[in-house]
């Protein structure tokens, strides 16, 4: 396949249809709610590892740091193969790293050894992440396979974390690992499913390296990094508000429920808001959410920075991964872009970790914004530059990068 310039073209499709269709879905929301489940529960591990294992906050956030991290090596490692192999093969793998490194979680004691198997975790988290955006990419209507996975998903995860909250309180805090190597071993049976998307139709021809897709890889790191010094110690946040644990969980665990909002109406939106407006509100929406989460002081400012942080963040991901879909339906722009987005929160949860210990909550509120803004005002200009080049080329109109 090409990697210059050029036109994606995509051969015709075949429609999946009544028990595939819905096996395949059922696939990709279990793909989308895996792959995130690691990050969505980051701040019941880092209160784990604080509260079971007596970690500071700084080492708490070396362990996010490095679980992250390799969720976007794993992404990264693998996306150069996400053609040639079966993604129920990969997600497979993937799901056999997370369980036994969360066993293996449960049962540690040396801190050296949690660092070890916390990138044990993040490699399989990145492996089912890779595998389940390279099948959604090659769907007949990506846009619309990418909402339902991430509605799905959040779905899932709305479930697995009130159970993961049911667990800890009877297994102690560390239960919460052995709970996760659970979930990943029964996922397996889910990923059967991506079989029914074997015949879906490739992209004959690709091209991703532009200044598009590297605006795209900015702006998505960019917040990443802001947003995510934020939501990785949301729980603490609630803790030093003196919130109760359980209030706590259950304002998380709505959290995530709310953000299906986010999903439901980048869906309704669709193509009927220009992409532009949709992801620059997405952006300042994020920085502000998380600005409002880290200052917060009182519970109504706690749930609301909660909420609107998971509806931001969704409405934000549907559109980058469609975008990142238009850029390459062949799903390796999507799955790079996935990969540094999660490279980009483990060093934001990093970052947040040393401003927590050295200054306050509202440092890593401020950081998020000016993340969001940085990342919006360097990549969008080229990124928009290129979908609207797309847009033209696929309509049939002839166009040069020199027209814009």
């Amino acid at each position: 396949m090409s990697l210059s310039g050029g036109v994606d073209i995509r051969s015709e499709p075949h429609p999946l249809k009544g028990l595939e269709q819905l096996l395949f879905l059922i696939a990709v929301c279990t793909g989308c709610a895996l792959s995130h489940m690691g990050t969505s529960t980051m701040p019941f591990q880092i209160g784990a590892l604080v509260d079971g294992s007596h970690r500071s906050a700084g080492e708490a956030g070396l362990f996010a740091f490095l679980e992250i991290g390799a969720v976007s090596a794993g992404m990264m490692l693998i996306s150069p193969w996400v053609g040639r192999f079966s993604a129920r093969i990969i997600a497979m793998v993937g799901c056999a790293l997370t369980a036994v490194a969360n066993v293996g979680l449960y049962g540690s004691g040396s801190f050296p050894v949690e660092l070890t198997l916390a990138i044990g975790a993040g490699l399989g988290y990145g492996f089912i992440f890779a595998a389940t955006v390279s099948a959604a990419a090659v769907a007949p209507d990506p846009d619309r396979a990418y909402a339902i996975g991430c509605g799905g998903g959040l779905l899932i995860v709305v479930g697995l974390m009130m159970v993961l909250a049911m667990l800890g309180a009877r297994w102690g805090p560390l239960g919460l690992f052995a709970a996760l190597a659970i979930m990943s071993l029964l996922s397996v049976l889910c990923f059967f499913g991506f079989e029914a998307g074997k015949n879906l139709a490739e992209p004959t021809l690709t091209a991703w390296r532009i200044p598009g897709c590297l605006g795209l890889l900015f702006s998505w790191t960019a917040a990443s990094i802001g947003t995510s010094a934020v939501y990785a110690f949301s729980e603490r946040v609630g803790h030093a508000i003196q919130l109760p644990p359980s209030q706590i969980a259950t304002v998380l665990s709505l959290g995530v429920f709310i953000g299906l909002l986010g999903t439901v109406i980048a869906a309704v939106l669709g193509k009927r808001v220009n992409r532009t407006a949709a992801l620059l509100m997405g952006m300042l929406g994020s920085g502000g959410a998380c600005l409002l989460l880290a200052c917060a002081t009182t519970l109504s400012m706690y749930v609301a920075g909660v909420f609107l942080y998971w509806i931001f963040y969704m409405f934000l991901y549907a559109y980058f991964l469609g975008t990142a879909a238009l850029l390459d339906p062949a799903g390796r722009v999507g799955t790079l872009a996935g990969g540094l987005e999660r490279m980009g929160y483990a060093v934001g949860a990093g970052v947040g970790g040393y401003l927590t210990d050295h200054a306050s909550y509202a440092s890593i509120g401020f950081l998020a914004i000016g993340s969001c803004v940085l990342g919006a005002a360097v990549g969008f200009p080229s990124l928009f530059r290129e979908v609207t080049r797309r847009k033209l080329l696929i309509t049939g109109l002839k166009v040069s990068f020199a027209d814009f």
